[in-house]
């Protein structure tokens, strides 16, 4: 079961005297303090002017954080997208959120949940409503680890296993996936998550359209366009790891036992590594959790 939330420009929202961007649909029993939070998780930066076409061709901004809500660790997960104008005919986005507790959380992994059809909203047209109860989530896991979407890409899948070892590595270390806007990236990450352990998987935060980082948040591997500026800038830090998916890559290293596993395929691992990270100690407030760690930054509301 998962807690929702939904944001959107929108003539009134949920709580009264709300209009423009503001939530329009919560779980019922949300705390205000948490729907404070997810609203901040939903910027969006369209990677398409108004005079260069239609704002729905701009990227879909898929995202897992790890997070410390009251006490219970969660998930979450969201979709945040261009919109169709709103009431006043200017730009909108439409942003939907899940928190998914860790008890709940699919085998599958945070990127296979993302890619379940019917999970996510892809548009909004009703009125402001609580939501009554807390959503089902499907449960499931990855069957095979080829990676055939980066063979397709990269002409060799198992950089979707250099992906992965990478971050059993350096849990802690920032991978950027250079990609165009016609990049599938959530495939991409789905088929590099599920060479990993289901446990594991949860630890990888992840963003299929990056352009800003929450305040307190940490995001292991993100996708950004080629061409933006938030890409530009990072290239200023030499510790960045930078993997290019719109040049040809070197050959990833053929001895290392994931690449081979998503060259070939064959059934996900089982069991996770015996250098798992530690649970994540109970807190009283929220906090945005680092891969295998808590990362002690409290995150606070910014600009919408």
């Amino acid at each position: 079961m998962a807690h929702e939330l939904v944001y959107t420009s929108a003539a009134h929202g949920l709580r009264p005297g709300t209009r423009g961007f503001c939530t329009v649909a919560h779980t019922r029993g949300m705390q205000p303090r948490t729907v404070q939070l997810l609203e901040a998780l939903s910027c969006y930066k369209s990677a398409v002017a108004p005079h260069e076409g239609r704002a729905e061709s701009s990227p879909v901004s898929w995202s897992h954080y790890r997070a410390q809500f009251l006490g219970r660790a969660s998930s979450v997960l969201s979709r945040v997208c261009a919109a169709s104008p709103d009431h006043t005919s200017r730009s909108n986005k439409l942003a939907h959120h899940l928190l998914v507790g860790l008890g709940e959380q699919p085998a599958g992994g945070p990127a296979w949940l993302c890619a379940q059809e019917g999970l996510f909203l892809e548009s909004w047209e009703d009125e402001p409503h609580l939501i009554e109860s807390p959503r089902a989530l499907p449960a499931g896991d990855e069957t095979d680890c080829r990676a055939s979407e980066w063979e397709a890409l990269t002409g060799d899948g198992g950089h979707a296993g250099a992906l992965a070892s990478s971050f059993l590595r350096h849990p802690d270390h920032v991978t950027v996936l250079v990609v165009t806007p016609e990049t599938e990236a959530l495939s991409l990450i789905r088929e590099a998550l599920r060479l990993l352990p289901p446990r594991e998987r949860w630890n990888v935060t992840f963003n299929t359209y990056f352009t800003s980082l929450p305040a307190g948040a940490t995001c292991a591997w993100r996708c950004m366009l080629a061409d933006s500026d938030e890409l530009r800038e990072l290239r200023r830090h030499p510790r960045m790891e930078i993997l290019d998916l719109t040049r040809p890559l070197p050959e990833p290293d053929g001895a290392d036992a994931l690449v081979r596993r998503a060259r070939s395929g064959g059934a996900p691992p089982s069991e996770p590594p015996a250098t798992a990270g530690p649970e994540a100690p109970a807190g009283n407030g929220f906090r945005l959790l680092a891969p295998r760690r808590i990362n002690q930054v409290s995150l606070r509301p910014r600009g919408r």
